[in-house]
Protein backbone atom coordinates (compact mmCIF):
# COMPACT_ATOMS: atom_id res chain seq x y z
CA UNK A 1 0.00 0.00 0.00
CA UNK A 2 1.48 3.45 -0.67
CA UNK A 3 -0.02 6.50 1.03
CA UNK A 4 0.84 9.74 0.08
CA UNK A 5 3.07 11.72 2.36
CA UNK A 6 0.82 14.29 3.45
CA UNK A 7 -2.20 11.77 4.72
CA UNK A 8 0.63 10.09 6.67
CA UNK A 9 1.28 13.32 8.45
CA UNK A 10 -2.37 14.15 8.76
CA UNK A 11 -3.38 10.18 9.94
CA UNK A 12 -0.17 11.03 12.51
CA UNK A 13 -2.20 14.31 13.80
CA UNK A 14 -5.27 13.07 13.53
CA UNK A 15 -4.01 9.77 15.48
CA UNK A 16 -2.45 11.60 18.00
CA UNK A 17 -5.55 14.48 18.52
CA UNK A 18 -8.14 11.28 19.22
CA UNK A 19 -6.01 9.48 22.21
CA UNK A 20 -5.75 13.16 23.63
CA UNK A 21 -9.78 13.43 23.47
CA UNK A 22 -10.13 10.06 24.72
CA UNK A 23 -7.98 11.44 28.18
CA UNK A 24 -10.50 14.75 28.21
CA UNK A 25 -8.03 16.93 26.63
CA UNK A 26 -9.23 19.66 24.68
CA UNK A 27 -7.12 19.10 21.35
CA UNK A 28 -7.02 21.08 18.26
CA UNK A 29 -4.86 20.34 15.27
CA UNK A 30 -3.63 23.62 13.13
CA UNK A 31 -4.24 22.51 9.93
CA UNK A 32 -0.96 23.96 8.95
CA UNK A 33 -1.25 27.20 10.33
CA UNK A 34 1.15 26.95 13.46
CA UNK A 35 4.51 27.09 12.34
CA UNK A 36 6.58 24.74 14.63
CA UNK A 37 2.84 23.07 16.38
CA UNK A 38 0.56 20.70 14.81
CA UNK A 39 -1.58 20.43 17.80
CA UNK A 40 -2.62 22.69 20.69
CA UNK A 41 -4.53 20.68 23.47
CA UNK A 42 -5.44 22.21 27.17
CA UNK A 43 -5.35 19.29 29.96
CA UNK A 44 -8.76 18.27 32.03
CA UNK A 45 -7.03 20.85 34.74
CA UNK A 46 -6.36 23.50 32.44
CA UNK A 47 -2.39 23.30 31.76
CA UNK A 48 -1.69 23.88 27.74
CA UNK A 49 0.34 21.70 25.54
CA UNK A 50 1.53 22.19 22.41
CA UNK A 51 2.88 18.95 19.92
CA UNK A 52 4.41 18.33 16.65
CA UNK A 53 3.56 15.19 15.42
CA UNK A 54 5.91 13.35 13.22
CA UNK A 55 4.36 9.75 11.21
CA UNK A 56 6.06 7.40 9.23
CA UNK A 57 3.96 4.58 7.66
CA UNK A 58 5.96 1.71 7.54
CA UNK A 59 6.25 -1.27 10.33
CA UNK A 60 10.13 -1.57 10.42
CA UNK A 61 10.55 2.72 10.46
CA UNK A 62 13.40 3.07 12.96
CA UNK A 63 13.98 6.89 12.49
CA UNK A 64 12.47 10.15 12.42
CA UNK A 65 13.32 12.91 10.45
CA UNK A 66 13.75 16.89 11.71
CA UNK A 67 15.29 19.66 10.81
CA UNK A 68 17.69 22.32 12.09
CA UNK A 69 15.35 24.20 13.83
CA UNK A 70 14.23 21.61 16.29
CA UNK A 71 17.23 22.00 17.81
CA UNK A 72 16.24 25.19 19.06
CA UNK A 73 13.47 26.64 20.90
CA UNK A 74 12.07 24.10 22.94
CA UNK A 75 9.35 24.76 25.79
CA UNK A 76 8.74 22.91 28.94
CA UNK A 77 5.32 22.74 27.66
CA UNK A 78 6.39 21.67 23.89
CA UNK A 79 6.34 17.88 23.07
CA UNK A 80 7.38 15.95 19.92
CA UNK A 81 4.73 13.25 19.06
CA UNK A 82 6.51 10.56 16.91
CA UNK A 83 3.75 8.31 15.16
CA UNK A 84 4.57 5.01 13.41
CA UNK A 85 1.62 3.50 11.79
CA UNK A 86 2.24 0.14 11.62
CA UNK A 87 0.80 0.73 7.74
CA UNK A 88 -2.59 0.09 9.28
CA UNK A 89 -2.04 -3.81 9.62
CA UNK A 90 -2.05 -3.16 13.94
CA UNK A 91 -1.92 -0.10 15.88
CA UNK A 92 0.14 2.37 15.64
CA UNK A 93 3.55 2.98 18.08
CA UNK A 94 3.99 6.34 19.25
CA UNK A 95 6.52 8.38 21.80
CA UNK A 96 6.07 11.25 23.41
CA UNK A 97 9.38 12.97 24.41
CA UNK A 98 9.73 16.36 25.56
CA UNK A 99 11.03 19.18 23.12
CA UNK A 100 13.98 19.49 25.63
CA UNK A 101 15.27 16.49 25.27
CA UNK A 102 14.88 15.83 21.20
CA UNK A 103 16.87 19.15 21.01
CA UNK A 104 19.77 17.98 23.23
CA UNK A 105 19.75 14.30 21.11
CA UNK A 106 19.80 15.93 18.39
CA UNK A 107 22.17 18.61 18.52
CA UNK A 108 24.66 15.87 20.54
CA UNK A 109 24.16 13.54 17.46
CA UNK A 110 24.79 16.14 14.74
CA UNK A 111 27.98 17.33 15.97
CA UNK A 112 29.65 13.63 16.41
CA UNK A 113 28.36 13.04 12.95
CA UNK A 114 29.91 16.57 11.34
CA UNK A 115 33.07 15.53 14.06
CA UNK A 116 33.45 12.20 11.56
CA UNK A 117 33.83 14.39 8.59
CA UNK A 118 30.61 14.88 6.82
CA UNK A 119 29.19 18.10 5.27
CA UNK A 120 27.34 19.74 6.98
CA UNK A 121 22.99 19.72 6.41
CA UNK A 122 19.96 21.28 7.60
CA UNK A 123 18.38 17.63 8.25
CA UNK A 124 18.31 15.48 11.78
CA UNK A 125 16.75 12.39 12.35
CA UNK A 126 15.88 10.83 15.76
CA UNK A 127 15.45 7.15 16.18
CA UNK A 128 13.54 5.22 18.23
CA UNK A 129 15.81 2.11 17.81
CA UNK A 130 19.29 3.17 17.28
CA UNK A 131 20.90 0.59 14.39
CA UNK A 132 24.38 0.03 12.77
CA UNK A 133 26.37 2.76 12.22
CA UNK A 134 24.09 5.37 14.14
CA UNK A 135 25.51 3.65 17.46
CA UNK A 136 28.68 6.58 17.20
CA UNK A 137 26.08 9.11 17.48
CA UNK A 138 23.88 8.78 19.69
CA UNK A 139 24.14 7.35 23.00
CA UNK A 140 23.98 3.89 24.00
CA UNK A 141 21.22 3.72 25.89
CA UNK A 142 19.25 5.74 23.89
CA UNK A 143 16.82 3.23 22.84
CA UNK A 144 16.34 2.49 26.10
CA UNK A 145 15.35 5.75 26.79
CA UNK A 146 12.94 5.67 24.14
CA UNK A 147 10.52 2.79 25.76
CA UNK A 148 9.69 5.02 28.35
CA UNK A 149 8.19 7.37 25.92
CA UNK A 150 6.55 4.54 23.92
CA UNK A 151 2.88 4.51 23.60
CA UNK A 152 2.20 7.07 27.03
CA UNK A 153 1.85 10.65 27.26
CA UNK A 154 3.55 9.94 30.95
CA UNK A 155 6.25 12.49 29.72
CA UNK A 156 3.69 15.26 29.69
CA UNK A 157 1.99 14.25 32.51
CA UNK A 158 4.82 13.41 34.84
Amino acid sequence: MSVQKQNVGNAGEYYVAALLSAMDYTATITLGRAERYDILAVSPDGKRYKFSVKARFKKEATAFRLSERDEKGHEGDFFYVFVRLNELKELPDYWVVPSGRVSKVIADAHKKWLADAHNNTSMRKIPIEVKGSDKKYYAADWTAEMTKYKNTFGAVNG
